[in-house]
């Protein structure tokens, strides 16, 4: 199938590995003009190796939703506008209620929840000129059934997947969707630490009898942002084996 996407551009965060970096690998197949960006220059030169040659890379620390406004403002620097935004960024630590602090909430709401509202903020006024836009959010399954060990995580992210039902809304009109896809277990380095390196159990909790991998999810990605999926916006698409036991 053609996603009717070639041509187009797109940034994707966390985009040096894992999900993101699956992503990438799927939208560049299809055309796309691809930047990738982390926090690690090691990931992203690994990352460029397994990319198109004109992918382009940049590091930044997503901690601070003022490193979001500057990274979009300088992908724009480099290729003009930005079609796809794909907002991802590295869950924060696992605890339960009673081993986080305060200043843990706010690391966590600062990088998964305000930094990726700057983002969206940043490249809206472009797509709505465009009349064409996907922005697409990776969370986690944990948005629609809470892990108590993941407090952080299920806090940040579920008031990102308010903000972004809200804004679907908001620009609709203009041509852009919005949706954010929430993985289960799939094999990427996240998964591997909170898990310890022992992913048997997982495999035995996944009603499709395995893990997810990046490429697949990156395929499932691509077609949110293809211009095939111009009614579906709104949505937390859950990927996932069949994991989450509730009917929404």
């Amino acid at each position: 199938m053609d996603l009717q996407i070639n041509g187009k551009t797109a940034l994707i965060t966390g985009g040096s590995d894992g999900l993101g970096l699956g992503v990438a690998l799927a939208l560049a197949a299809e055309g796309v003009r691809v930047a990738i960006a982390s926090r690690s220059n090691a990931k992203l030169e690994a990352a460029l190796e397994k990319l198109p040659s004109d992918t382009l890379a940049f590091k930044v620390d997503l901690s601070s939703a003022e490193h979001g406004t500057e990274l979009v403002n300088e992908v724009k620097s480099k290729l003009g506008r930005i079609d796809i935004l794909v907002a991802n960024a590295g869950g924060p630590r696992s605890g339960g209620f009673a081993s986080v602090a305060m200043e843990d909430y706010r690391a966590a709401i600062e990088q998964n929840l305000l930094a990726m509202i700057a983002l969206c903020t940043e490249v809206v006024p472009d797509m709505a000129r465009a009349h064409f836009g996907r922005i697409i959010a990776i969370t986690s399954l944990w948005v629609k059934e809470p892990s108590p060990g993941l407090i952080l995580s299920n806090t940040a992210r579920s008031g990102l997947t308010a903000f972004l039902k809200s804004l679907s809304t908001q620009v609709a009109p203009d041509g852009i969707t919005v949706n954010s896809i929430l993985p289960g277990y799939h094999r990427t380095s996240r998964l591997i630490q909170l898990s310890g390196g022992n992913l048997e159990p997982l495999v035995a909790a996944v009603p499709a009898g395995d893990i997810g991998d990046p490429e697949s999810f990156g395929k499932i990605a691509a077609f949110v942002a293809s211009r095939h999926a111009w009614y579906m916006t709104g949505q937390a698409i859950v990927v996932d084996g069949g994991v989450l036991k509730g009917i929404f």
